[in-house]
């Protein structure tokens, strides 16, 4: 949503002593629009700050996420290759 703009750390949890791995999803304000395009905000994109992730459907990340297709995070599926332009 902040097209890169603001970058949060990295998530780390030390207190639960079980095995195993800890999974987080995003989370959105409204699930039940699932038609509603997920993006970044207009206010954050530029001539000088292009659009860095594409825009999605919250049933098509819902799919893609019980179907483990988009690996080990969300913002590197949908980030845009710029290079390519």
């Amino acid at each position: 949503m902040s097209n890169d703009e603001y970058k949060s750390v990295e998530h780390r949890v030390l207190a639960n002593p079980a095995q195993g791995a800890r999974v987080s999803i995003a989370v959105f304000f409204e699930p039940s629009n699932r038609d509603k395009l997920y993006g970044p905000f207009p206010e954050l994109i530029s001539t000088t700050k292009p659009v860095v992730y594409q825009e999605f459907k919250y049933d098509d990340y819902l799919r893609r996420f019980f179907a483990k297709e988009l690996g080990n995070t969300l913002t590197n599926f949908y980030k845009i290759d710029n290079t390519k332009a």
